[in-house]
């Protein structure tokens, strides 16, 4: 059993990552009453599941059928698994010309499709082909081994559901049922079965950020803060009342990513109704060059139609969906005032990160590395005071030597070699500290420090031996600071992140040191400073920095 520290408040979102079969949670302590919104995910997603024809999740308007029967249980809206007795969809005509076609919104991995006839009337498919498509257009046939369009058998009365796998998955957006035998009348419900990974919110604390162009002031308990504007908020982002026009609410994805879809909703909070009627999107990757959406062959951007009222959700797929950081949604028409709440929906980034990304842990995202090739600095050789744009300090070392403190943020992560990783020790001051400039004010969440340990094979053996010796016998901690300005000691006590000590034992087992900081911190400047033992005669000792990770709350 694992006691876990929750929630201090209403408002914040409570994270916690653990491999398991079954779950059970207890409640040891709780204010005023026991109240959670909780949700449990896996870590894997298996390709065979619903897709929402039975759920909603695919929506009326994404189903369409050639011809339907006058009769309102008929209406291909009604072509969802286990809808109620009578209703079905139903073809016009008696012909195998009919189909049903169902839009994912976006390309799915499909793996089969399950079947049902409308029960009551006792009408039913009892075979039918399988065509799908990327974009509507263009149209291919399932087929079997030997080429031809595949058949499949489906219902032998208008009850049971009947599942049929496809040989080989496929990949598609677009799906038709071509009904070639039926009992009594070409009549059907279904469900298709597979994966979409492209259709996970993105953006999304802790990994993603939300910021607007204006706000109102914030008060206690008051809504229309940019964090407001997450769709599943119940408030709303509210842009300030004298500005109207030239608006935007931006979401930072924290990684690149491909955008597929946009959702967004009205205010809900407020006795007046604010929604957002129409808007454009903007992206980029740098947060300094911005493009519009576009369709293809499209000249102007895209104005997406948006919400008629406060509630309802609006989705928006893309038919040309776009790799970016950085999401904009620009309102360009609204009712009463600029509110909105909004969702963007695509691939979350898989395998290696991009350069000046890195993981924190092997299943967390891809974030931020906000030491990656900034400016740094040391204060542990005989350095010469030379003018520089920051701090007034800049530190160059008079030899020319392996261990330059850029190394550790030069995004070379993999190689462990000594001799490409940045060093510090105390030959000319009793604590070493290593300091990287941030380049801008920022809250400081925590620092991940590669280092190079005995147990590595270095390339340079006779030299890695001596560094080895003195690193691993006499550095004795690793303290990392925050602050506002340049600084070589003498730090405070409030602007310690974190520290490991060699009774943790992670400084002498793990490559990897993880500093958490207890609470954010605020700063440009990140500091690690290493201090080594004091009861011994030799008290030298080498730290080695292989690479230097820096992330934002």
């Amino acid at each position: 059993m694992m006691i876990i520290n929750s929630n201090n408040n209403t408002d914040e979102m409570f994270k916690y990552f653990q491999y398991c079969s079954r779950l059970k949670m207890f409640w040891l302590s709780f204010y005023y009453f026991i109240s959670l919104i909780h949700s449990i995910s896996a870590s894997t997603q298996v390709c065979n599941g619903p897709l929402g024809m039975i759920s909603g999740e695919i929506r009326d308007w994404q189903i369409t059928a050639s011809s339907t029967l006058w009769d309102p249980d008929c209406h291909e809206k009604n072509a969802r698994l286990y809808q109620s007795v009578d209703r079905a969809w139903c073809a016009r005509h008696k012909s195998d010309s009919e189909w049903l076609q169902i839009d994912l919104g976006i390309a799915a991995k499909i793996s089969g499709v399950l079947t049902q006839g409308r029960a009551n009337k006792e009408e039913y498919v009892i075979s039918f082909m399988v065509s799908y498509s990327t974009d509507a257009y263009r149209w291919q046939y399932l087929v079997d081994r030997y080429g031809n369009q595949k058949i499949f058998a489906a219902n032998t009365d208008s009850y049971a559901v009947r599942h049929n796998y496809f040989d080989e998955p496929i990949v598609a957006r677009f799906i038709k049922f071509h009904p070639i035998q039926w009992y009594s009348h070409p009549s059907l419900r279904v469900e298709i079965v597979g994966c979409q990974e492209c259709k996970q919110h993105l953006g999304l604390p802790p990994y993603g950020k939300i910021s607007a162009s204006t706000s109102w002031p914030y008060r206690r308990r008051a809504s229309c803060q940019p964090e407001d504007g997450y769709l599943m908020s119940n408030k709303g982002w509210c842009s300030r009342k004298r500005y109207k026009h030239d608006q935007w609410l931006e979401f930072d994805l924290g990684h690149p990513s491909t955008v597929t879809s946009l959702i967004t909703k009205g205010r809900g909070d407020t006795s007046q109704e604010q929604w957002v009627t129409k808007y454009k999107v903007s992206f980029s990757n740098d947060s300094r060059l911005w493009l519009y959406y576009k369709d293809k062959s499209q000249v102007e951007p895209k104005e997406f139609a948006a919400n008629n009222d406060r509630d309802s959700e609006r989705i928006h797929f893309l038919n040309e969906p776009f790799f970016a950081r950085y999401v904009r949604l620009h309102p360009t028409e609204w009712h009463n005032h600029v509110s909105m709440r909004a969702a963007i929906l695509g691939c979350p980034h898989q395998g290696t990160c991009f350069p000046g990304y890195f993981r924190v842990n092997s299943e967390a995202q891809c974030v931020e590395n906000m030491a990656y090739k900034k400016q740094t600095w040391t204060n542990d050789r005989n350095r010469q005071h030379q003018p520089s744009g920051v701090g007034e300090l800049k530190y160059r070392s008079p030899r020319e030597t392996n261990g330059d403190a850029s190394l550790a943020v030069d995004g070379l992560e993999e190689s462990l070699d000594w001799s490409k990783c940045a060093t510090i020790d105390n030959y000319f001051v009793r604590k070493p500290v290593w300091m990287v400039d941030l380049g801008r004010i920022t809250n400081i969440a925590g620092v991940m420090l590669r280092t190079w340990h005995a147990n590595n094979k270095a390339t340079n053996s006779s030299m890695s031996t001596s560094i080895y010796r003195d690193y691993l016998a006499n550095l004795e901690r690793y303290n990392v600071y925050v602050d506002y300005r340049p600084r070589r000691y003498r730090f405070k006590t409030a602007n310690l992140c974190s520290f490991i000590t060699r009774t943790d034992q992670a400084l002498t087992s793990s490559s990897r040191l993880h500093f958490q900081c207890e609470r954010s911190l605020r700063g440009r400047f990140v500091y690690i400073e290493a201090d080594g033992v004091t009861d011994r005669w030799n008290k030298l000792f080498t730290a080695v920095l292989c690479e230097v990770f820096v992330y934002e709350q």
